[in-house]
């Protein structure tokens, strides 16, 4: 298919005798929470959407929100995370469509709701050239909805895999809580006491902080990968260490004092068990370095009392390879496809571009391309 097929056919909404719809700036940003709290019945703090949106060291966000004129009243917004993306070995432009807020109360919610949408993949682009715009997490509903209106198409679709940590889960369902509970109290630390340490020859740190030394790490693995998401050190602090929302373990792997990959998990209360969420694993598609921080990041889960290791994963790459030689690696029963999807941000005229741009939409638009963990979108910030 010609690139030029993917980028969806949408303008900027025109005003009417009520409402307006403009860039949305700093200063909006307090009013922008405060309709997302209510659109969603959230309670985030104003001090956790600056970290979202202006911390972020890709730099500010992009936003759009349709105003009512006499009033000055807040109606809609669609607000996006800045993304540094390296394609086929250079920097280009991308963003994370985050949010879309609309009023409860306001009357045609469905209409703004599409228009900010819009106006946000129009202006955008107007504003930095070729940008294009992802998202992850999205339910069956909405990709079905986005893909009428603003031409989202899935690239990319990650199947959950993990590993069993324990019998406890099995015990409960067979003799109940109580009974269960206490067998798997004792038989769990026998049922771990099977698991062999992989010969990798690399040594294990859990850290606090990402150092220098990812900088490196990063510039070392990129060019392996046609599209992915930027991982340098203040990226790296930003969205795991500094994020106000939730904790995040990191462990690294070295190999005679280098640093070779890193993992990081999140640790989650799910219906009453407590996951182990891989979030980002950079390894340099080296199968051994996989292995053996699967290995070490299933055993710190499992002293901190996680039921599941889950990783989701492109089907058939090093990571499933990885998953498939622990005994208790399977398919998660439990966890959906995630489907990423992706279009091309319009402009308000068709593109002029040069023969290097449309590689650039190409590659981006092949999901074969590209290297992505679920830690690469808000996973459930």
């Amino acid at each position: 298919m010609d690139v030029r097929e993917y980028i969806p056919d949408f303008k900027y909404p025109k005003e009417s005798s009520t409402v307006e719809y403009v860039k949305a700036t700093r200063e909006d940003g307090a009013a922008i929470n405060d309709l997302y709290n209510r659109a969603f019945d959230q309670a985030r703090s104003f001090e956790d959407y600056q970290w979202k949106y202006w911390e972020n060291p890709a730099g500010p966000p992009f936003g759009i929100l349709a105003r009512e004129k006499e009033t000055g009243k807040y109606l809609s917004t669609s607000t996006g995370v800045r993304k540094q993306v390296w394609v086929n070995g250079k920097e280009v432009p991308g963003i994370l469509t985050c949010e879309t807020s609309s009023d409860p109360d306001a009357r045609g919610g469905g209409r703004l709701f599409k228009s900010v949408m819009q106006g946000f993949g129009v202006a955008v682009n107007d504003e930095q050239g070729i940008v294009w715009s992802y998202g992850g997490q999205s339910s069956d509903d909405a990709i079905k909805i986005g893909k009428r209106w603003f031409g989202f198409r899935i690239v990319v679709e990650l199947v959950c895999w993990e590993i069993v940590l324990g019998q406890k889960l099995a015990y409960q369902s067979r003799f109940g809580n109580a009974i269960g509970g206490m067998i798997g109290a004792v038989a769990d630390p026998l049922f771990r006491s099977r698991w062999k340490t992989p010969p990798t020859g690399l040594n294990f740190t859990q850290v606090e902080r990402f150092s220098s030394d990812y900088d490196a790490l990063w510039e070392r693995f990129r060019d392996q990968y046609a599209v992915v998401f930027w991982r340098d050190a203040a990226t790296l602090n930003w969205r795991y260490v500094d994020n106000p929302f939730w904790d995040h373990r990191i462990v690294e792997a070295r190999r005679d004092g280098e640093l070779v990959g890193y993992v990081v998990w999140r640790e989650w209360e799910d219906q009453g068990n407590r996951i182990a969420t891989v979030l980002d694993m950079w390894h340099g598609d080296d199968a051994t370095t996989v292995i053996g921080l699967l290995d070490e990041s299933r055993r710190l889960a499992a002293q901190n009392g996680c039921a599941f290791l889950r990783f989701a994963i492109k089907e058939n790459g090093v990571e499933q390879k990885a998953f498939e030689e622990f005994r208790n690696g399977r398919r998660s029963p439990y966890e959906r496809i995630d489907k990423i999807i992706c279009t091309p941000m319009p402009g308000s005229t068709p593109y002029e571009q040069s023969d290097e741009t449309y590689e650039t939409l190409g590659a981006v638009m092949d999901g074969n391309n590209w290297f992505y963990c679920q830690g690469d979108c808000d996973y459930r910030d």
